[in-house]
């Protein structure tokens, strides 16, 4: 089983989001840590230039996370709405 992290950044959009939104993530986190790369439940994609680096789609919302499958870490890096900016300066 996998450990998760979270960066400040993905901390603080947690503490603000709505109830709905943050079941959905709870249950979101809860499966990554059985299986860091759940292609077949979510809209997954590997962040292109990037190493062990993924994003998955919660309708209009990107959570983009790091694994570590060495120490079996999982580093939530951003959880954000989808514009433009999404993806710039991971």
């Amino acid at each position: 089983m996998f450990e998760l992290r979270f960066s400040n950044k993905a901390e603080k959009f947690l503490k603000k989001c709505d109830g709905k939104l943050k079941l959905r993530l709870v249950d979101l986190f809860q499966k990554l840590m059985q299986n860091p790369v759940p292609a077949k439940e979510y809209d997954l994609k590997k962040i292109a230039g990037e190493e062990n680096t993924y994003r998955i789609r919660l309708s209009s919302y990107r959570t983009t996370y790091f694994v570590d499958w060495e120490q079996k870490i999982i580093r939530i890096l951003k959880i954000e709405r989808r514009k433009e900016s999404t993806y710039k300066k991971i």
